[in-house]
């Protein structure tokens, strides 16, 4: 049996580590964006929570607000003043959430997350 031994089998240093920076970066990055998607879940549950109860139909927007910022602190997640938009129309409570997130990536390298979530509840009255 002959064998040729100028045929390699494998893949090389370089590739294996090419190959391997390749899946450190992907790991560090997805690391390093869960934190801000995890908060962003909180934020969703919450909302919908709120949006479910037969109180929040009978609460101003700064109760609203300061119930829903109760219920975040429990996970770490503070949104400002201005990131909660309240708004009472046609019989109904309009709750906007927007907010931005910047994540340090890589260097000057930064990550820009937008989340956007409305909720509409029946006012009573």
């Amino acid at each position: 049996m002959h064998i040729n031994k100028n045929k390699q089998n494998g893949s090389s240093t370089y590739a294996t580590m090419f190959i391997l920076l390749v899946l450190i970066f992907a790991a560090v990055t997805l690391m390093k964006l869960w934190a801000p998607y995890f908060d962003d879940m909180a934020v969703k549950t919450a909302l919908k929570n709120l949006s479910e109860e037969e109180t929040t139909r009978s609460m101003a927007p700064n109760e609203i607000r300061n119930t829903l910022n109760k219920r975040l602190s429990v996970n770490g997640v503070k949104l400002e003043k201005e990131e909660v938009v309240i708004k009472k129309e046609d019989g109904e409570i309009l709750i906007n959430v927007i907010y931005e997130r910047r994540i340090p990536m890589y260097g000057n390298v930064d990550a820009m997350l937008k989340f956007q979530h409305d909720v509409a509840v029946k006012a009573k009255g």
